[in-house]
């Protein structure tokens, strides 16, 4: 022996037993009729010939199990070994053959009291025949006498023949016919030994051996545990009985003794039955294996394969036997069966269109009616495969090509066509075929049927086409939309997905689209999804993820659960919009708001700061004492009212440059002359602070091509504010310098500085870098737009420098130089108030106090004034006064100023009045409006004297 066979020779039982797949492997449907018959023919042949039991039972076993071999193991005297007592099949030859007990397949069996499958047998056990080879075989353990003696086993010689389960059942099933032999073996070769032995007389002898052969069956018989033995007399009285018919019948020996018939357990319909059996007993001394159902003590009822027979004797004295096997579960197999065939039917018939037969090699040899009645054909059309003639042409290649591979491989068949009908037209079908095998496993014939699956092939087709036109929709939509299944992962993603975050098809939350939303966001978005898929509800959020520019980009998300038939969850369908303009734009929207409120509040504040001292003076000057410090009064009240017609003045240039309305009045000015009346404007801000100022200017001169009061305003304001934010005693620098065709002033101060956060939005409106109460309000937050609005309409621009928090501030202004130098234009000055001696002014305004102290103030350089407080009382007035120039309020009650304004234009009495508007608007809008009343000049409130004065001054004088 090699060495490669000696190694075979000794693996380990455990490496070839595969027991646990008989679990797995699928088992045939159970032939119950042809183990009834089996059992009915070793039933009747043990009552007639034990001897001959073995060997039946061998063939039977092969038979039913369609293996390649089979037989039965009993163990020898010396117990130290089997042999097999039968064989059949391709081992026939091995009968008698002794195997060790301890090298043996069915030593390992009995050992394990259980059913062993063992693949390859051979490689672990070299005793058993090498020729033909085993490739499975399956033991079964049988008792004798209480204890495990032997094994019935079926042997398979190639890979086509696998055993399953219900190989395992039928060796259980038929192993107690071995267990009967077997003792009534070992009664012969007891009879044998006695026989040896004997010394007595031939007749004492054969009489003995017959007592002891008689004993031996009958206890063999007794002893067995799946064959109930009833011993009766032929008048049906019985005698005596074994354990296992206790078992199946309920009662105990005594009360089957105590029965008064053998009949009497049947039911009442098998009673006849019993009793012909009997008769046909008395008759001739045996009868025909036969099935009855029998009464339990319970009375339930079961069914039972009775096989009885006589035993020697003469006359009616003559002792009946009848071998009783439990059937119930066969009969209830074969009434499922049944009733399965019948719904099979009660299917076929209400469920498929037709059903046929073809032989092994796939070719229609009989008629199937359904089939005709379907599509028209002719008796016999379809034979062969005239049945193709009833496919579509467009699908005759493809079903011929399934049906070759089918017949091929031996697979089930399962295809869908469309077929002609009889009334016209074509429908869809399914074809169902299915082999149907040969006891050697090759295929006798095919069953198949036709199912109509027209209706779901058109909605298939609406759905293919539905579903075209949701992917179409959804790959042009610029939303995002993606469905996710049961599990998170994504299993569509529109192109949206695609371009704008690299969202695609499989990928799961962790590790693939949640790691491109926003840290701050993806767990609390991934857990919202979980919950909605596992709740199957729809969910919303709004979260932030990384596009491909590179930001993060705003989404309003929702989804919603899918269902398909039958309303199963499908996942969810979800479509993000990008709001990350609209979420910027609220954002700012907010900002500006929460901005407008702090304007307001800090307008406010600007407001009552100079009207506080001009109320304290007007309470003073009520005093009897009052008249000592009117003059002070009056410088202060004149301040304060310069202060709040400053900050009405810088709304209204912001109003007019965000509206584009500002024009500018450019001329050639020198950059030195600009700076120095800024300087002038700001030193008492500067002085006030007893700051250090340095200025340091070029020495050529530098011209530009500007407004001289707007670029004022703007070095003013800038100066201004770096006094304001300044603490006391610092420092602030004012230098200039040509780069190339610009010029380049920086204001440079040591003061607070701009935190890093607020740099960017420092010329926004409203904005401002400081809340510092101990400062007070840092102004209306309007200055620095201003600057930068008034600047850009020069053509230059402006930019704000900070190292932070108290390290100081600096603003760089870039402006074009002018294309060359000219002559500076010459002003002419001087405006003072002409004495209004003679002329008659009447004040029309439903403010009291307004009206009585402008009648006042033109009363004080010579005029005749009169006042109305709405408009009808001044129409009055006008008709009695008739005066030169009315100073006309537009707000009021009732009549406003507009209307009377016509109804003067439109009196012929009032030729040549001159209409001045007094309000509070001072839009260009509002400026038309009462152009187009018929107003001669606008002023906003508060009133400017001296304009005032100089447009009345030039009202002709009467002769």
């Amino acid at each position: 022996m090699s060495d490669s066979e000696q190694e075979l020779a000794v693996l380990d039982i455990d490496e070839l037993l595969v027991t646990h797949e008989l679990e797995f492997r699928p088992a045939r449907a159970p032939d119950y009729a042809a183990e009834n018959r089996a059992l009915g023919a070793l039933a009747s042949a043990l009552a007639r010939a034990p001897e001959s039991v073995p060997q039946r039972l061998a063939e039977l076993l092969r038979e039913l199990c369609r293996a390649g071999s089979a037989g039965i193991a009993v163990p020898a005297a010396d117990g130290d070994a089997f042999h097999w007592s039968a064989a059949s099949g391709l081992l026939a030859g091995a009968a008698g053959l002794r195997l060790p007990r301890a090298a043996s397949p069915s030593g390992e069996a009995v050992a394990r009291g259980e059913v062993v499958l063992l693949r390859e047998p051979g490689r672990s056990f070299p005793v058993l025949p090498a020729e033909p080879p085993i490739a499975e075989m399956l033991l079964a353990p049988w008792d004798a006498g209480g204890e495990r003696a032997g094994t019935v086993w079926v042997a398979s010689h190639g890979p086509a023949c696998r055993f399953d389960g219900e190989d395992a059942r039928l060796l259980r099933s038929l192993s107690g016919f071995a267990a009967c032999a077997f003792r009534a073996t070992r009664a012969e070769e007891l009879r044998d030994i006695q026989r040896r032995l004997a010394d007595e007389s031939a007749q004492r002898v054969a009489a003995e051996r017959e007592l002891e052969e008689s004993h031996a069956i009958l206890q063999a018989a007794m002893d067995t545990e799946t064959v109930g033995l009833a011993f009766y007399s032929l008048d049906g009285r019985i005698l005596d009985c074994n354990g296992a018919l206790q078992r199946m019948t309920g009662y105990s020996r005594e009360e089957l003794r105590a029965v008064r018939h053998w009949a009497d357990l049947a039911a009442p319909e098998f009673v006849d039955i019993t009793r012909r059996a009997l008769a046909e007993l008395r008759a001739g001394g045996r009868a025909a294996p036969y099935m009855k159902q029998l009464v339990r003590k319970d009375g339930s009822l079961w069914w039972a394969m009775v096989a009885p027979t006589c035993l020697p004797g003469e006359g009616d004295t003559r002792k009946c036997i009848a071998f009783v096997l439990d059937i119930s579960e066969a009969r209830r197999a074969e009434a499922a069966l049944a009733a399965s065939e019948e719904r099979f039917q009660a299917l076929v018939k209400g469920f498929a269109q037709a059903v046929w037969e073809a032989d092994a090699d796939g070719a229609v040899r009989t008629d199937s009616p359904g089939w005709r009645e379907l599509t028209g054909q002719g008796a016999g059309e379809q034979l062969g495969l005239g049945w193709l003639k009833a496919v579509h042409p467009d699908d005759r290649h493809f079903v011929l090509r399934q049906w070759h591979e089918a017949l091929a491989g031996g697979a089930p068949l399962n295809a869908e066509y469309r077929v002609r009908l009889a009334n016209g037209g074509w429908r869809w079908t399914n074809v169902r075929a299915a082999p149907l095998r040969n006891p050697d496993g090759s295929i006798g014939r095919w069953i198949g049927m036709n199912i109509d699956v027209d209706a779901r092939r058109q909605a298939e087709g609406a759905l293919r086409e539905s579903d075209g036109r949701f992917r179409v929709l959804a790959e042009a939509s610029p939303a995002l939309i993606y469905q996710f299944d049961d599990r998170g992962h994504v299993v569509y993603a529109n192109r949206t997905c695609q371009d704008m975050l690299g969202m695609r098809a499989g990928t799961a939350p962790e590790e693939g689209w949640g790691v491109l939303l926003h840290p701050d966001d993806g767990p609390r978005y991934i857990e919202g999804v979980r919950i909605a898929i596992a709740t199957q509800s729809p969910f919303q959020q709004r979260l932030r993820a990384r596009a491909a520019d590179g930001r993060w980009h705003r989404f309003e998300s929702h989804g919603a659960p899918l269902f398909g038939q039958g309303g199963a969850y499908r996942g969810h369908v979800g479509i993000s919009i990008d709001v990350t303009g609209a979420a910027e734009a609220e954002d700012a929207l907010r900002d500006a708001d929460r901005r407008k409120d702090e304007f307001l509040a800090t307008l406010a504040h600007e407001l009552r700061n100079p009207l506080a001292p001009i109320s304290n003076a007007v309470h003073l000057l009520r005093r009897p004492d009052g008249r000592r410090s009117a003059d002070r009064m009056v410088e202060m009240v004149g301040r304060q009212v310069r202060q709040i017609v400053r900050l009405v003045d810088d709304l209204m240039d912001v109003s007019r440059i965000t509206q584009g309305k500002l024009e500018l009045r450019p001329e050639p000015l020198s950059l030195a002359e600009i700076l120095s009346m800024a300087v002038e404007t700001s030193m008492p801000a500067i002085e006030a602070g007893r700051h250090e100022l340095a200025v340091s200017l070029p020495e050529e001169t530098l011209m530009l091509e500007a407004d001289k009061v707007r670029l004022t305003q703007v070095f003013g304001n800038m100066l201004n504010n770096a006094a304001k934010y300044t603490d006391r005693g610092g420092r602030i620098w004012v230098g200039a310098w040509r780069e190339g065709a610009q010029v380049v002033v920086s204001v440079r101060d040591t003061g607070i500085g701009i935190p890093p956060e607020k740099l960017p939005h420092v010329f926004e409106m409203f904005a401002q870098a400081h809340r510092d109460s101990a400062r007070g309000q840092a102004g209306l937050g309007i200055g620095l737009t201003m600057v930068k609005s008034l600047i850009e309409l020069h053509g230059g621009s402006v930019e704000a420098r900070s190292e932070g928090p108290g390290r100081g501030s600096e603003f760089i202004v870039r402006l074009p130089l002018a294309g060359a130098p000219r002559q500076e234009a010459q002003h002419g000055g001087g405006s003072g108030a002409a004495l209004l001696a003679g002329r008659r002014v009447l004040v029309v305004d439903d403010n009291g106090g307004a009206a009585e102290s402008l009648a006042l103030l033109l009363h004080a350089v010579g005029a005749e004034v009169r006042t109305a407080h709405d408009g009808p009382a001044g129409l009055a007035q006008a008709g009695e006064f008739l005066p030169q120039a009315v100073l006309l309020d537009l707000g009021m009650p009732g009549m406003d100023g507009f209307e009377v304004a016509r109804r003067l234009r439109a009196d012929a009495r009032q030729a040549g009045l001159v209409i001045v508007a007094l309000t509070g608007w001072g839009q260009e809008d509002d400026r038309r409006r009462t152009q187009a009343a018929g107003f001669d000049h606008h002023l906003t409130k508060p009133v400017d004297v001296d304009a005032l004065l100089g447009i009345l001054a030039r009202v002709g004088v009467p002769a």
